[in-house]
């Protein structure tokens, strides 16, 4: 059944400091709800798809390297994100696949890169640094001080050491590339390209400092999704823009519907009365509805008030 009861813009901006529009939204019959969504997704793709071709010019015309850079900065977090900017520069996707024949070397490039390395002085770190200074100077790398990473007040599961000890073993497996999302259908693939597990020294070390046992030697399944809504994906639609292949964006907007929604607070408020997030495609429409459009107060502007000004009431 159709909606009925009119309602005008005037009433929706005086209204939304109050919530109306959240309510309402839950009021949406199926196929308004559906194109609200495609409308939404599709102009936070092409947004990002923007910010990643200025990363890729960059990044020296590299898609892979683009990729790495944007994996490093979501799997480090906002507290790191600038460090891991800078790690990506210092240590690119093409030195980490020149070193690739052993784990230790990765390992070395990208927590010597990081700096991190000086913060232990057993054995085992000890000959990592020695191989770290062996391929900073064949690759004349001025390591990052370890000082300047956020390392405390976060998760023990978000340390940079354990992070970058766990995407080592991930590159090693799976190289991390272009070449190695494009066959990605689903959560469980992108969960198979990051469920390499960190080397059992790094797990031990940070787990003996810290005196928790519940360190996981894995990134996560939802680290996993996080890269590939923010990363992943995105960059696939700028691949498919740069190639012109429709269906590499098809494919991209697949993964989105097939990768479970989100949970935070842009989400929540849009969910009160009802659960109409299904899938990350979902969830990211309602984060540029937030984001775009109510935090920016582009009322006259919101894809979703135009539907609610034309037609209102229950479905």
């Amino acid at each position: 059944m159709g909606h009925t009861e009119n309602i005008s813009l005037d009433k929706l901006i005086e209204g939304c400091r109050f919530g109306l529009c959240h309510n309402l939204i839950a009021e949406l019959n199926d196929d308004n709800l559906h194109a609200l969504f495609h409308t939404l997704t599709m102009e936070r793709m092409v947004r990002k798809a923007f910010d990643i071709e200025t990363i890729y010019k960059d990044e020296g015309c590299c898609w892979s390297q683009t990729l790495y850079h944007l994996t490093l900065r979501y799997l480090l977090g906002k507290p790191n994100r600038n460090m891991a900017t800078r790690l990506a520069k210092l240590i690119p996707h093409n030195v980490l696949m020149r070193e690739n024949n052993a784990l230790y070397k990765i390992e070395a490039l990208l927590l010597g890169g990081a700096g991190l390395l000086d913060l232990y002085n057993d054995s085992y770190a000890v000959d990592i640094k020695q191989e770290f200074q062996h391929l900073a100077s064949k690759y004349n790398i001025k390591p990052l001080n370890a000082h300047d990473w956020r390392l405390s007040g976060i998760h023990i599961n978000n340390h940079p050491t354990l992070r970058l000890a766990q995407l080592a073993a991930c590159i090693h497996n799976n190289s991390i590339s272009i070449s190695g999302i494009m066959s990605c259908k689903g959560d469980r693939d992108i969960h198979a390209l990051f469920s390499c597990s960190a080397s059992d020294y790094w797990v031990d070390r940070l787990m003996s400092e810290s005196f928790d046992r519940s360190i996981s030697s894995k990134i996560g399944s939802t680290m996993s999704n996080i890269i590939a809504i923010n990363a992943i994906i995105p960059v696939l639609v700028a691949y498919s823009n740069y190639t012109e292949s429709h269906n590499i964006c098809e494919k991209a907007i697949n993964l989105l519907y097939n990768i479970r929604a989100e949970d935070n607070t842009y989400t929540r408020q849009w969910q009160y009365n009802k659960q109409i997030a299904k899938s990350a495609f979902d969830s990211q429409a309602l984060i540029q509805l937030s984001t775009e459009y109510c935090n920016r107060g582009r009322c006259k502007e919101c894809p979703l008030a135009k539907i609610l000004t034309i037609t209102k009431g229950n479905s």
